[in-house]
């Protein structure tokens, strides 16, 4: 029933994704890069305050935007997809960690993970901060900041004492008193960390392309020191501009109710408010809430494995708390671990379904990719698939061994109009649900399913 992808196209499909295999490929230090930020801060200074116990969480957040469609598996505080803290509105699309592309990931995640320190909670924040976090750490990386790729760029950032990646006595400064001023003073200090990094890249390469990593080690390490001090100067801003929240504004709470898809009870509801760049997860009880909100009329839409979409239409005035519950209906296939499977909800761009990511494929049409969905061992699972009239799409299921991209895939055979259903026995791993489409996804697809056969 399976076949292994041909091995030059699945390298392909992992080189087009631009996923590495777990930190092994990555900028070394991220963890001990952003410790060493945190560690400049005191308890006086607004982010301790405004994050509590969540500060401790940045030095695995920081690791998030190189995790991109993953599924990422927290104890108490619930499961969660990365994608859910790097897409948006303001930022549709994966960009490249490398200058110049990783450029455009400054402003609107500094502006973002801003938003979420003023309206959601502590553990939502944090997230959204490791997200920026993660791309000013690989700005200062030195062949990101020089453009360098292949076999010397993994060696460079990689040869690194992490251990000694500390700035202690140094002293967080504001990077600006308003949010724009704040957001020029974040761009200046990124350029210049592209500045000083390139410098350190042109001087080490030398010695990384003669295989001296002793030689090569003190000069990146100046770089991993320069990444701290942005990160803390970073952190100390969002905390002071986090504490000036606009006046006149309102708070939406309410709890989430709904069937939990099987294997997948501890992923807990997406609330996203259209039209915005508005979003939030419940916690494991399914309580949500946004604070702050400016008064208007928001239409929410709120999505969780197991359930339909839900909307609501929420009207909040100054001042004003609104308590909004909202129960999920069942979805068209009972126990589906597929969100909005209907590819319906909308709310980063038109056209574009929340859930599923567009890619253009050099050696086949483009496709919608579904989310990593975690499979049990010595279990049935079975594919279902409502077709629209005329569709010319196809739907195909691929599975992984890891959540990682570091092993060769394997698919299923496609389904194609005309055929509704697919069974295969799991053997663990993941699955992820891909619809070809030339255009809409909606086109190729009225709805799709995957589900645990009883």
């Amino acid at each position: 029933m399976k076949s292994v992808l041909p091995l030059f196209r699945a390298l392909l499909v992992c080189t087009l994704l631009g996923v590495s295999s777990g930190h092994l490929l990555a900028w070394g230090p991220h963890s001990e890069i952003t410790q060493a930020a945190v560690d400049t801060l005191s308890t006086d200074d607004a982010i301790v305050r405004e994050l509590g116990p969540a500060l401790g969480r940045l030095r695995d957040y920081c690791w998030m935007a190189d995790q991109r469609r993953q599924l990422r598996q927290e104890g108490a505080a619930g499961w969660f997809y990365s994608d859910d803290y790097l897409l948006f509105p303001k930022m549709t699309t994966h960009k490249d960690h490398l200058c110049p592309e990783v450029k455009q990931t400054y402003e609107p995640y500094f502006r973002r993970a801003l938003q979420a320190l003023r309206t959601e909670t502590p553990v939502n924040a944090a997230r959204w901060i490791g997200s920026i976090i993660h791309f000013t750490e690989d700005t200062g990386s030195p062949p990101h900041a020089a453009e360098i790729r292949g076999p010397v760029h993994s060696k460079m950032e990689n040869w690194v004492d992490a251990k000694a990646v500390t700035i202690a006595g140094y002293h967080p400064r504001s990077l600006g008193a308003t949010d724009d001023e704040a957001v020029a003073g974040f761009l200046q200090r990124m350029n210049g960390l592209i500045a000083f990094s390139k410098e350190r890249a042109e001087r080490a390469k030398p010695f990384v392309l003669g295989d001296d990593r002793a030689s090569t080690e003190p000069i990146v390490l100046e770089s991993a020191l320069e990444c701290s001090r942005v990160v803390a100067d970073m952190l100390f801003t969002l905390g002071q501009l986090a504490e000036k929240s606009p006046t006149a504004t309102g708070t939406v709470h309410g709890t989430i109710t709904g069937a939990a898809a099987p294997g997948l009870e501890k992923m807990p509801a997406k609330v996203v408010l259209v039209g915005t760049d508005f979003s939030t997860l419940a916690d494991a009880k399914g309580e949500y809430e946004f604070r702050h909100l400016p008064p208007a009329t928001y239409h929410a839409a709120v999505l969780q494995p197991g359930s339909a979409v839900a909307t609501a239409d929420i009207v909040l005035s100054a001042d004003q708390t609104v308590t909004h519950d909202i129960a999920l209906p069942a979805d068209a296939v009972p126990g589906n671990l597929i969100r909005n499977s209907s590819l319906a909800a909308v709310w980063l761009a038109p056209s574009v379904p929340d859930m599923w990511y567009r890619v253009k494929s050099r050696i086949d049409s483009p496709y919608w990719e579904g989310e990593m969905l975690p499979l049990q061992k010595g279990r049935t699972y079975r594919v279902n698939v409502s077709w629209p009239e005329k569709s010319t799409g196809r739907v195909v299921v691929r599975l992984r061994k890891s959540a990682d991209f570091s092993q060769l895939p394997e698919e299923l055979p496609p389904l194609r109009p005309g055929q509704t259903e697919l069974e295969f026995p799991a053997e663990g791993g993941f699955a992820q649900v891909l619809v070809y489409s030339e255009g809409a996804a909606s086109s190729a697809v009225r709805n799709v399913a995957l589900t645990l056969v009883p």
